[in-house]
């Protein structure tokens, strides 16, 4: 729910807690139009905290409008006036332009972040580390080797302190900058007590790639963006670097080679606490899914008759609920109902059940003749079961007979 009525008259009250919440409201909701206001509030706002909250809600408008057809709204004459209105100010004021310059999408916002890593002041330092992140986490920086080799090689520039260039040795680890390992190990050699330690994980780290295995989901939302109208719910199941099904919100099932550069980075989602893994396809981001969506997957990829796709993926499902769910429902989809009910009498055994289970293990009791079996198993789906779910009219419908 929005703070304010009108976010843009919220940045005149004359109270701080309100002008904060207007731009708040903007971060989450806001439109390019309102960037001039936010701008202006970002460079002349009384309250240190406004000015960071408005340069926050640009960041996140901007992060909106980095793929087509969004960023087409935005022309880069518009992009460099903006640019413009930030650029003689002494980043002090306000380090959180740094985040606006990493998501404007120009050579010389991109460039004004370098410049702030080597600023002698720890804050606007610190400022320019998150614009870099805003930048090069980004999907649109995804097989960007030039962009790659740049940031790498401030590892070895002196002119930037080695607490900065540990935080960049992060970040390097965090995008899936493996390139960096070589410059990275003499940070240890030059760092003491806590920047130390945090030296020698990023070099085990940057030594041992994570893995980009398993199921994945696309919701349209890039790394470091913020969208909550971000819906989509394509799901890639990743065998391999240059192997992964695809079972699209819309669209055909495939086997596929991923197309477009490929990274695994660390980032947190917008509505989660704690970091994880992200995988990038050329401009897009895939999340990491959940129970729910493995499900979705194994409907989809049963709706099309691809159950030899199904087996492929069968390793990447693991041994719980879910994955033991997919595993029965394709297998009584097939009219193999004792082996369906086999996997999900096994099922029921685990934790986070999906409801939809006791009806797949009714039906399977049912095919192999045990119909005065299922009863119990169909009471369960429909007390658990959404009141719209595919199979609780025929569930019912089973109980009464």
């Amino acid at each position: 729910m929005p703070e304010t009525e009108d976010p843009i008259a919220a940045l005149d009250a004359k109270d701080i807690p309100t002008r904060a919440a207007g731009a708040r409201d903007l971060s989450l909701a806001g439109v390019p139009a309102a960037i001039p206001r936010l701008l202006a509030a970002a460079v002349s706002d009384k309250s240190p905290g406004v000015r960071l909250a408005a340069a926050a809600a640009v960041a996140d408008i901007l992060s909106r409008h980095r793929f087509l057809p969004r960023s087409e709204g935005i022309s880069l004459e518009k992009r460099q006036e903006w640019f413009r209105l930030v650029a003689g100010l002494d980043p002090i004021h306000n380090t959180g332009l740094f985040a606006v310059c990493g998501t404007l999408a120009t050579a010389e916002g991109f460039n004004r972040v370098m410049v702030g890593l080597r600023d002698p002041r720890q804050d606007v330092r610190a400022g320019a580390c998150v614009g870099l992140w805003r930048a090069v986490a980004s999907a649109a920086y995804n097989g960007d080797v030039a962009t790659e080799a740049r940031v790498v090689a401030t590892l070895a520039d002196a002119r930037i302190r080695v607490e900065t260039r540990v935080e960049i040795a992060r970040i390097c680890a965090d995008v899936g900058y493996f390139s960096a390992l070589d410059a990275a190990r003499p940070l240890v050699e030059q760092c003491v007590r806590q920047n130390l330690a945090l030296a020698e994980s990023l070099i085990q780290r940057l030594e041992a790639p994570p893995s980009p295995l398993g199921l994945w989901v696309c919701t349209g939302l890039d790394v470091s963006a913020v969208d909550p109208k971000a819906s989509r719910s394509d799901l890639l199941c990743v065998l391999g670097v240059s192997d992964a099904v695809l079972a699209p919100d819309s669209g055909a099932v495939e086997r596929l080679v991923p197309a477009g550069a490929f990274r695994v980075l660390h980032a947190r989602a917008a509505d989660r606490e704690a970091v994880g893994l992200v995988v990038q396809v050329g401009e897009r981001s895939y999340w990491p899914a959940g129970n729910e969506e493995l499900c979705t997957f194994g409907d989809r990829l049963c709706a099309a008759g691809r159950h030899d796709l199904i087996d492929l993926c069968e390793g990447a499902f693991g041994v719980g609920a879910a994955g033991l769910r997919v595993r029965g429902a394709s297998l009584l989809a097939r009219g193999d109902a004792a082996g369906a009910l086999l996997a999900l009498e096994e099922a029921i055994e685990g934790k986070r059940v999906p409801a939809d289970t006791w009806w797949f293990l009714a039906d399977a009791l049912s095919r192999v003749g045990r119909a005065g079996d299922a009863k119990p198993h169909l009471e369960q789906y429909v007390s658990k079961a959404a009141k719209r779910a595919p199979y609780v009219e025929e569930a019912k419908r089973r109980i009464a007979q």
